[in-house]
């Protein structure tokens, strides 16, 4: 008996290689390889450090004000400028707001963003100086 399990397990496993196999013509590379920007990244960022930075001009090439729902990544997650100009979510206390990404912030941790002066008041007192809220890509 055990020997006919066995033998059903291996078959199964066999047979799961197989249809994971590329069609005649096609090789991996093929059913990997997706277009441009064909991926964006839609996950929701809980519990991320907020803090807030002077208006100025920006990575993206932007000059902002203190007033403008903007904000900046961590450099690694801006990388070479990709989402320059793209909106987020961002909400905090019962308050929900959008803003732009315009510059890299190379002092934020993993999934922290840097806001707008104005962005951040509408969250908390300017003097709160660190806020810890949600974020997602719209």
């Amino acid at each position: 008996m055990q020997a006919i399990v066995t033998l059903f397990l291996m078959l199964s496993l066999a047979l799961s290689f197989v249809s994971a196999a590329p069609t005649p013509g096609q090789n991996a590379t093929d059913i990997s390889a997706r277009a441009e920007g064909a991926v964006q990244m839609f996950k929701r960022y809980s519990d991320a450090r907020m803090t807030y930075f002077a208006d100025g001009l920006g990575a993206c090439g932007i000059t902002n004000t203190a007033d403008q729902y903007v904000g900046a990544f961590l450099l690694r997650q801006y990388g070479t400028g990709g989402y320059c100009l793209d909106m987020i979510t961002i909400s905090y206390g019962g308050k929900t707001a959008q803003a732009q990404i315009v510059d890299r912030c190379p002092g934020c941790p993993e999934y922290g963003l840097d806001l707008s002066e104005g962005l951040f008041e509408y969250f908390a007192p300017i003097t709160t100086g660190v806020i810890y809220g949600d974020w997602s890509f719209n």
